[in-house]
């Protein structure tokens, strides 16, 4: 396992997995595809950059924790709310009696959760880039509920419409995270927009470019997933979020990049190989160009911190 990590510094882990690196337990049935617990944050899996596939919602209990969430640093301490999306890189950068209570819930699970997406996706990318936000004490007890409930029937013995019921739970959540965010958020959701399939093709879209991106940055090949044209796609993905397909691919590979520049022991020129670009003079050109400094220049700027 550590040589694996130090040839692939990002890990990469299932609800499975990462249950039997935290728990030394295999899931199975319902736990298999949410996972609820109250949690300290000294977890062996997050000293390192990981991904974990699976939706993160939490709310803190006790204690303070610093999290790096794709690079940007977010604080975590009592009554703060934290949502994490799937393939989020996350490491724990220290933690002082960090508590939370949490549910993990798999990409697939979700996936197949009705959400009323239009609704949501306005508070739900400006929030993106700060996952973390404190709540007061009535808002924080409302969200331990939920997680709470969730928690009884996922360890509950397993009935036929077990699922459905965490699924409505799950929705319930979700919609009051939204109707807390919205609160204090200066996005609105744009009534005069139509309700069409843009907002669909946008969710799977982002799912193809989580796994594809490292050897994917054409905007014809996620059309091509998608059974639409480049052009179509394009526009559809620009007026739902406001950035180009390109930018979010750039997005997701900078991201890696950085993250493999910052934490790992490959070479420049490994790495451009892992985000499948010709050389290294290209992975270099294409690197400058977006984030005005060379893969060399970047990885000297500031030392990583120590975990």
């Amino acid at each position: 396992m550590k040589k694996k990590e130090r040839k692939a510094p990002i890990s990469h882990f299932t609800l499975n997995e990462l249950a039997l690196v935290t728990k030394g337990d295999e899931l199975h049935g319902l736990q298999s595809e949410c996972m609820v617990a109250e949690t300290d944050a000294d977890l062996q899996a997050f000293h390192f950059p990981c991904r974990i596939d699976a939706l993160i919602i939490g709310i803190g209990t006790e204690g303070t924790a610093t999290v790096s969430c794709n690079l940007q640093e977010c604080r975590l301490r009592k009554n703060t709310l934290f949502c994490f999306a799937p393939n989020t890189i996350l490491q724990i950068a220290s933690s002082a009696g960090f508590r939370a209570h949490v549910a993990v819930v798999s990409t697939d699970f979700v996936r197949n959760t009705p959400f009323d997406l239009h609704d949501m996706m306005p508070v739900l990318l400006e929030r993106g880039a700060n996952p973390a936000l404190q709540l007061d004490e009535a808002k924080s007890r409302i969200m331990q509920s939920f997680i709470s409930l969730i928690e009884q029937e996922v360890h509950a013995p397993e009935q036929l419409y077990s699922r459905e019921v965490v699924r409505g739970l799950l929705t319930s959540m979700i919609y009051k995270i939204c109707d807390i965010l919205q609160s204090v958020s200066s996005a609105r959701p744009d009534e005069s927009k139509p309700r069409n399939r843009g907002e669909a093709y946008f969710r799977r879209f982002t799912e193809l470019l989580g796994e594809h991106y490292r050897k994917e940055r054409c905007v014809s090949f996620y059309a091509q997933q998608l059974c639409i044209t480049p052009k179509y796609l394009t526009t559809v993905i620009k007026r739902v979020s406001g950035s180009s397909v390109s930018d979010w691919v750039d997005r997701y590979v900078i991201l890696e990049a950085k993250t493999l520049l910052k934490h790992s022991h490959m070479s420049i020129q490994e790495i451009a190989y892992s985000l499948n670009f010709a050389n290294q003079s290209f992975f270099g050109s294409y690197f400058k160009r977006i984030t005005g400094l060379s893969p060399t220049q970047y990885k000297n700027s500031t030392p990583s911190k120590p975990v």
